[in-house]
């Protein structure tokens, strides 16, 4: 019998809320290894992190003059400044989504990588899509993004809260409001309305994690959520901000990325393709159209009710496609070339 089924339901949903450790699950591992420390750490006594939103905004239809690009970092082993990664999260997007990956300008670490590795760099894109019209956003105008939210795969660092306005509940409704259960999001004093402090590590016994040794959506915890919606297609734009050495790893992941919508019905050049990856520095405009399988054949007329969801204004917004393929989550990570496992890990 699987060890695993010795655990009742009630200790499983427990396991949702809260941090379990098990210390004879740890001892049955396939490679013979020794188990994980757990540095003193006991089982549910650590809150779970609630989910982080992303929070969308609107498309611009104007560039923004006062938005500029990725500044890089300081060094070739180390990340880019906090602040500079918070501004790329916060600022209104710029330059403007194009139909072809946008090669017209350079990376804006372009200098900084060149002298890392010793030469000067042939030809750089502020994009990282393969240029041209094989990886051209297809059905652009029809789908054209109608919001849009940026990350920047970053080194494990201290949240700020620069998220805390893209919240869709202001830390202010339901159990996210005051003397809600998650109005609170470090389980400790001062986490009140507010994801700044939150440090990169998964019980306050744990060590910190350094920021060469885990990579994450914004460098930061709580883990990240995006709402999204069936019928109103979404730009999402990530900046890598690893390393530029591509030994600056401690010996695991690597430093290209390509981002993969777990399930998602997108087409191939936003799909994360494994080898379409791209370089610190570099964003790529990844376009979900956030439409139904069967868009073009099934309930064309937008007619069923079953394939919709609510509006916003108390009825219905139908959509085209099968409605027996509507998901309500799916999963978006890394997929890099022979490297998928150890970047989501």
């Amino acid at each position: 019998m699987n060890r695993l089924q010795h655990f009742s339901l009630a200790t499983l949903s427990s396991c949702a809320l809260y941090l379990c450790a098990w210390p004879a699950l740890a001892q049955d591992i396939p490679t013979g290894a020794a188990p994980s420390p757990l540095f003193g750490a006991q089982p549910f006594t650590q809150p779970m992190l609630m989910y982080e939103e992303f929070g969308t905004r609107a498309v611009p239809t104007v560039a923004n003059v006062t938005s500029s690009t990725f500044a890089g970092p300081a060094t070739c082993q180390g990340a880019p400044a906090a602040a500079g990664v918070d501004k790329m999260i916060k600022q209104v997007l710029w330059p403007l989504p194009t139909r072809e990956a946008n090669t017209s300008m350079p990376s804006p670490w372009a200098a900084k990588v060149g002298a890392c590795i010793g030469q000067t760099l042939r030809t750089s894109a502020i994009e990282g899509r393969p240029p041209g019209e094989l990886y051209a956003h297809q059905r652009f105008d029809e789908f054209a993004p109608k919001v849009y939210f940026a990350s920047v795969q970053a080194g494990a660092r201290m949240n700020t809260g620069a998220r805390d306005a893209f919240q869709r509940h202001k830390y202010q409704v339901g159990e996210f409001g005051p003397g809600g259960l998650y109005h609170n999001t470090g389980g400790q004093p001062g986490f009140d309305g507010t994801t700044k402090g939150i440090t990169v590590r998964f019980h306050p016994k744990f060590p910190l994690q350094q920021p060469n040794s885990v990579w994450t959506f914004d460098g930061t915890m709580p883990p990240k959520l995006l709402m999204a919606r069936y019928g109103e297609p979404v730009l999402f734009r990530h900046y890598n901000g690893l390393p530029i050495d591509v030994t600056a790893n401690n010996g695991f992941g690597y430093h290209t990325i390509t981002t993969h919508e777990h399930n998602g019905h997108n087409p191939a050049e936003s799909d994360g393709f494994a080898a379409a990856y791209f370089y610190p520095g570099q964003y790529y405009d990844y376009r979900w159209p956030m439409v139904l399988a069967g868009h073009d054949s099934i309930n064309t007329g937008a007619t069923n009710n079953w394939a919709g969801a609510p509006n916003g204004a108390g009825g219905i917004k139908k959509v085209r496609g099968d409605w027996h393929e509507t998901m309500s989550t799916h999963w978006f990570h890394d997929h890099m070339l022979d490297y998928t496992a150890q970047n989501v890990y």
